[in-house]
């Protein structure tokens, strides 16, 4: 089993009038996060939906599923990435410096063809190499389950 937590930073939360989605929670770690949410679920998380909820850190828990149950807030990988960034300089003595960067996008699975799912969550995380490693182990499949809290 898999686990992958991330600290995200709350930038935005949008209250709609839309009956299926009306939450919308803009997260940023590496890259910007968004989480379309009930107010049941943001319960169950223990998150009261109020403008004190932007600018706190939302702990991001995703964990990986043998079988896939019944539940909401379950995300698919959409892809996995092993970045490489080579800096070449040129002055006194050529060298390069290389960075590496291991990146995973998950969306919601989409069941039906309505155009606003909710809950629908949008998350590319930038994670660690043994991360990568176990989640490139995994079975095309699977799916992981997410869990926020406040910090």
């Amino acid at each position: 089993m898999t686990e992958i937590v991330q600290d995200l930073y709350v930038t935005e939360l949008t209250i709609s009038n839309v009956s299926n989605a009306p939450f919308i929670i803009d997260a940023v770690g590496s890259y910007p996060n968004k989480l379309i949410v009930t107010d049941e679920i943001l319960q169950s998380w223990g998150i009261e939906p109020d403008r004190t909820l932007i600018g706190k850190n939302l702990i991001l828990t995703l964990e990986s599923l043998e079988d896939s149950e019944n539940d909401v807030n379950l995300v698919q990988i959409d892809h996995l990435e092993k970045v490489i960034r080579r800096r070449y300089r040129y002055l006194s003595e050529p060298s390069f410096l290389e960075e590496l960067e291991f990146v995973l996008s998950c969306n919601t699975p989409r069941i039906s063809s309505e155009p606003n799912p909710c809950p629908n969550y949008q998350i590319k995380l930038s994670i660690k190499e043994s991360d990568y490693d176990n989640l490139y182990n995994l079975s095309a499949n699977t799916l992981l389950k997410l869990r926020c809290q406040l910090k």
